[in-house]
């Protein structure tokens, strides 16, 4: 199965705000995650980061590390999701980030305590 995201996997901005307003959210240490059960077979994600995030380095590079780390675990997520990672602050470094996602999809019932995926 691929592993990229494809464009259908990214979320279009008036799916974001759409998203925004009617999702379920669970915030640890500097993510916030946003998270919709949707009327598609596959899951859609969009990373968004608050006004005053860092320069356009930093900015980037948190893009990136949340996306990757969503790219290695997408296959073991249950489908038919939309998925907002908001982050508030600045992420320390990928291991970090890694942790705090597993952590945010357990709380959000998407995975069990075992650490599988439902």
């Amino acid at each position: 199965m691929r592993k990229s995201l494809t464009k259908k996997e990214r979320m279009k901005k008036r799916d974001i705000s759409k998203v925004f307003e009617i999702s379920e959210s669970i915030k640890i240490s500097c993510i916030r995650l946003l998270y919709y059960k949707n009327s598609f077979t596959w899951n859609r994600i969009a990373v968004v980061l608050r006004k005053g995030y860092g320069n356009s380095v930093e900015r980037n590079r948190a893009r990136r590390v949340i996306k990757e780390i969503y790219r290695e675990m997408k296959n073991s997520l249950p489908l038919g999701y939309d998925f907002i990672f908001l982050l508030t602050n600045k992420i320390t470094n990928y291991k970090a980030a890694n942790i705090i996602m597993v952590s945010l999809f357990k709380r959000a019932g998407l995975m069990d305590a075992s650490g599988k995926f439902i």
